[in-house]
């Protein structure tokens, strides 16, 4: 309950006490700020979740993924893991303080990888940031616990270009249909994700263009090489209507079929899906590209990204400097 008082200054003071939880006290100098200042925060604590005590991690766990995830490859992971982190902190999220996470984090060393880790910290972090913005979560007295926490270290970023002779040997090994997913990510820097949801209507081979829609990074028109045009134009022609997929799998299929075909041959673990993704943008860089150009091709909309997905040496700049 919200209590508001006028001070000797003529300030007027506002205190709302919480049952198990610590009371808020703020000054304004008029009665109306102070008015609305109580109304906002009863209103956000008791009716983000219809109830205050359904402030939980998990809840609002839940509602991120449902809000910023939805629909994306990732939201099902994302509630996977937060599932598990919500079943070793404090139910309520206001009471998870810095120490309830070190101790999660020390503990989740003991049984994974510190990039699993990271990762799990990183959306314990996401999730306090969006519910201080969307459930009027008090950023003062509830910051995340993650602030100023020991990070784990992030994985070693995978420098492999897989070299033309490599994939040659990987579509001999597939399927005719796993073969040309894997040929159309290396001719297009298109993720697995990306190229599993393309159908029919999204082509514009005249253009030389496909368009992804609704990608990692929102929609965007992907440029197509020779090759690539050739590969979607049979794929195109397997269509019975322009809503068909040009290529009825999953993106998981995609990768255990090139795992598997990996592993028989002999290739090693760096040799994965992702992977094509970076030896084509690299290729692209070493043509000469500038950075606005590769972006078009990669579809990042972050120049720094670009820059990771970039394998260049020494060797490829020889022949731009004279």
């Amino acid at each position: 309950m919200a209590s508001i008082r006028q001070l000797a200054s003529g300030r007027f003071n506002v205190q709302i006490r919480r049952k198990k939880l610590s009371s808020i006290s703020r000054t304004f100098d008029t009665e109306d700020e102070a008015i609305a200042f109580a109304r906002t925060r009863e209103a956000g604590e008791e009716n983000a979740f219809g109830r205050r005590q359904d402030l939980s991690f998990a809840s609002a766990g839940e509602r991120y993924c449902a809000t910023i995830l939805k629909g994306r490859p990732s939201q099902k992971i994302t509630l996977y893991r937060i599932g598990l982190i919500s079943s070793r902190l404090p139910e309520d999220m206001r009471q998870i303080t810095k120490q309830d996470v070190n101790g999660y984090r020390l503990s989740r060393l003991e049984t994974v990888a510190s990039v699993t880790c990271r990762d799990e910290l990183q959306l314990i972090h996401r999730i306090f940031k969006w519910a201080h913005r969307e459930l009027l979560l008090d950023p003062k007295e509830h910051p995340s616990p993650c602030e100023e926490l020991a990070m784990p270290p992030a994985s070693k970023p995978r420098n492999r270009v897989i070299r033309p002779d490599e994939l040659r040997q990987l579509i001999e090994r597939l399927s005719p249909v796993m073969g040309e997913i894997v040929e159309l990510a290396y001719e297009t820097a298109m993720r697995r994700g990306e190229i599993v949801k393309l159908q029919c209507k999204h082509l514009y081979l005249e253009d030389r263009i496909a368009l992804v829609i609704d990608g990692k990074t929102g929609d965007r028109s992907v440029p197509l090489s020779r090759r690539a045009l050739e590969l979607l134009r049979m794929a195109s022609e397997r269509c019975s209507c322009p809503n068909d997929r040009l290529y009825p799998v999953t993106a998981h299929a995609v990768s255990t079929a090139l795992r598997r075909t990996r592993n028989a041959i002999g290739m090693d673990a760096d040799v994965r899906m992702h992977q094509l993704r970076h030896s084509r943008i690299t290729m692209v860089a070493r043509k000469g590209f500038n950075q606005a150009q590769i972006m078009m091709v990669s579809g990042h909309r972050d120049s720094r990204s670009v820059q990771r997905y970039t394998h260049l040496n020494v060797r490829d700049v020889l022949n731009l400097l004279d």
